[in-house]
């Protein structure tokens, strides 16, 4: 298979799925930031985003778009510029606060910028679909993103650049299957099997489809952080042919909920929020939920986090405060996140 990758570019391709009614409010879906999952080669190369949905020289392999492509280094600048465009001539002004980051927190930031606008109807939310961690904070730090929601606090050399980091909420770090499996729960012995390939079918003998994420992904380190046989698995499976790599949080949700068999790692708030037709497994006896998280029976969560520049403009500290209001905690824990103060 070489370099080739398994590519979703653009809406215009035929083998790319229509988006969800809700999940992308206010913008198109020909948005460049929503480019790709891929399929690694054994090579141990790395493959990166699009950052453009105009690729060429695409070939069928298995029912998929199969793409070789070049990515620019700065794609999380052209996700951002794409999705500015798509706000027409008043997006960029004063009234309106600009949010994108890590996808399992984008479906609550459309909710929760919409109740916002109800108590300042003077002021526009504008969730844009995600563009990761690193590039939401690198956005915030050049200006054009007002807050960056990210899984971790900014770095000495990002807050050198002028931004911030606040802790809003917690979320479960879960592992989910698509519809059609029948298993309703996983043990940490078992997982580490699927990642090293031992556990190919599921129980009634249908094909069992792991979905991973990139090398250096969050959801990587927690991966390889909830034991050391999984830490293993893992690093396997990322230098196996035939892995299914989803680059996003939202991708990985769409190749899972489309996918027969599919297995993969992901968090409670996307599944919640963004109402995704995902089975969440219980893992090692434990079912994943807010209760759970909080009371310390489930062990694994992502931390959200907002990040703005330290000379936020009025609204954006208002939008700030809010979010990490108590007034919010019942909208966070409807959709799969512990509020954090």
């Amino acid at each position: 298979m070489g370099t080739a990758s398994l590519a979703r570019v653009a809406p215009r391709a035929t083998t790319l799925p229509p988006a969800s009614p809700g999940r992308d409010r206010g913008l198109p879906a020909s948005d460049a930031a929503r480019d790709a999952f891929v399929v690694l080669s054994g090579d141990g190369g790395t493959t990166r985003r699009a950052g453009c949905p105009d690729e060429r020289h695409r070939r069928r392999v298995r029912g998929f778009a199969v793409t070789r492509r070049k990515s620019p280094s700065g794609w999380w600048a052209v996700a951002v510029l794409a999705a500015l465009f798509a706000l027409g001539p008043q997006g960029a002004f004063a009234g309106t606060i600009r949010v994108s980051g890590t996808g399992g927190a984008i479906g609550t930031m459309r909710i929760l910028g919409e109740e916002f606008e109800k108590i300042h109807p003077d002021t526009r939310v504008v969730v844009m679909p995600s563009i990761g961690t690193s590039g939401a904070i690198k956005a915030v730090i050049a200006g054009d993103l007002d807050v960056g929601v990210a899984t971790r606090t900014a770095n000495t050399e990002e807050c050198a650049g002028g931004c911030v980091a606040r802790a809003y909420a917690r979320t479960p770090f879960v592992f989910g299957v698509s519809r059609d499996v029948a298993e309703t729960r996983v043990t940490l012995a078992e997982a580490a099997d699927i990642y090293a390939g031992k556990k190919i079918r599921w129980a009634n003998g249908t094909r069992l489809r792991l979905v991973v994420r990139p090398p250096g992904e969050s959801d990587i380190d927690i991966l390889k952080g909830m034991s050391p046989e999984l830490s293993v698995a893992v690093e396997s499976a990322l230098h196996r042919d035939g892995m299914i790599l989803a680059l996003t949080d939202q991708d990985s949700a769409d190749v899972i909920e489309k996918t027969p068999g599919a297995f993969g790692a992901l968090t409670l708030s996307l599944v919640v929020s963004e109402k995704r037709e995902v089975r969440v497994l219980a893992l090692d006896g434990i079912v994943p939920s807010v209760r759970s998280l909080r009371d310390g029976t489930y062990r694994y969560a992502k931390t959200f986090h907002l990040v703005t520049r330290r000379n936020a403009p009025p609204a954006v500290r208002q939008f700030v405060d809010f979010v990490r209001s108590p007034a919010v905690r019942a909208i966070l824990s409807k959709n799969g996140q512990a509020a954090v103060q």
